[in-house]
């Protein structure tokens, strides 16, 4: 920990200036108009209130007071983000418009890189510390902890065209549920965005793995569609779904595997996949809950935390019935509100896109908002899940 903190103190002496080359705006006014927006909304009208709205009046005059000069767009992006996570809801989002790819988030220096790369090395397998491999590329990425509650990614390696040695790749902060409120880069188009509640668990953040974690048993890479089928045996079925989307080509797929199924739930015990489930609408998976309550069969439900929005309220109303097991790990955590129309607003600046919510499930689901469903049996990450779930259906039938 010395050495990290050392390493800190390099780069905030080391590092780049930056401020001169991006552009400043009035925050205010865009946080004014981020405000207005928020009192439109379900989660806003629910939440905020008595002590809440306390809460929520003190964090804003405390971001006013930090805007009274124009500042970068970067620090007013990160005040509108701090801003809106007051609200728990996380189908929220805020865009960053019009980014060329010159928006920093911060430069190390090589001193500062040397340290830091040096530190991590020997940092705990289990905690956010550590370097990370980007996806399936050779970038790879040094997160370390800034504070108690915050944590940074530079990038260590050099062998890529778009991405530069030093550069910082995210930054986050710690939030109330044990999961990171993160502004980061799309890897290759080198965008800003922002995603909120992420869950740090088996050495994944993101699509950043850390190095030496080679167990990428809880996420799903290699499916070709989102709608599937199988018999694994005579007495085990098998559905993966990817997504409940309304989108054309979506609803066609889920209306062909219905017919293809509607007659065929027929084995004793079905394992119904939601790993990596994006959401969507009622419209799409309700069909399909009726099916298997209709089957009679005893049914065993998986997630991991990428599984979110109507993906979780269908878990929710999976696990009501009584010939559930839910197993895997814990949903992601953003279902008691959605979007059906899909705006997007832009503020005075013209720099932000804010992508409020306007569908209420409060009532249903607002237990499960920033916690997510957790699972009866967690599975472990260095086996199948597959594989563990029949063991379990195997033990379950011998009782």
């Amino acid at each position: 920990m010395k050495k990290i903190i050392l390493a800190l103190v390099v780069f905030l002496v080391g590092i780049k200036s930056i401020t001169a080359q991006i552009e400043t705006c009035d925050c205010k006014a865009d946080l004014d108009y981020i405000v207005e927006k928020l009192k439109q909304t379900p989660s806003y009208k629910k939440q905020i209130k008595g002590n809440a709205l306390t809460e929520f009046k003190n964090v804003y005059n405390n971001l006013i007071g930090e805007t009274t000069n124009p500042i970068s767009i970067i620090e007013c992006y990160k005040k509108i983000q701090q801003l809106i996570t007051t609200v728990n809801d996380f189908h929220f989002n805020l865009y960053f418009n019009n980014d060329n790819g010159e928006t920093k988030l911060g430069n190390y220096s090589e001193e500062a890189i040397n340290m830091l790369n040096d530190s991590l090395r020997i940092a705990k397998q289990n905690a956010i510390e550590g370097i990370y491999n980007l996806g399936k590329t050779e970038i790879s990425i040094g997160i370390t902890q800034t504070n108690k509650n915050q944590i940074e990614g530079v990038v260590l390696s050099d062998n890529d065209s778009i991405w530069q040695r030093g550069e910082v790749f995210l930054v986050g902060k710690k939030n109330k549920f044990g999961k990171y409120d993160l502004i980061y880069y799309k890897p290759k188009a080198k965008k800003l965005q922002m995603l909120n509640n992420i869950t740090f668990d088996n050495g994944r953040l993101l699509s950043l793995k850390k190095e030496g974690n080679f167990f990428n048993k809880e996420f799903i890479t290699e499916k070709s569609s989102n709608w599937e089928f199988k018999q694994i045996n005579n007495r085990v079925q098998y559905l993966y779904f990817g997504n409940f989307s309304r989108k054309d080509d979506n609803k066609k797929a889920s209306k062909k595997l219905y017919n293809k199924i509607k007659n065929k739930l027929n084995s004793p015990y079905i394992i119904v996949d939601l790993r990596n489930n994006s959401g969507g609408a009622n419209k799409i998976s309700d069909p399909f809950l009726k099916l298997l309550k209709k089957s009679k069969a005893k049914i065993y439900v998986l997630t991991n935390s990428y599984t979110i929005s109507n993906g979780e309220q269908f878990t929710a109303k999976l696990k009501k019935l009584n010939n559930v097991v839910h197993l895997g790990q814990t949903t992601f955590g953003a279902l008691a509100y959605g979007s059906n129309y899909g705006n997007l607003f832009t503020t005075p600046s013209g720099y932000f896109s804010f992508y409020p919510t306007d569908m209420d499930f409060h009532y249903k689901y607002y237990q499960y908002e920033g916690y997510g469903i957790q699972p009866d049996i967690k599975l472990d990450f260095d086996k199948d899940w597959i594989e563990q779930t029949l063991k379990v259906i195997e033990q379950g039938s011998n009782e």
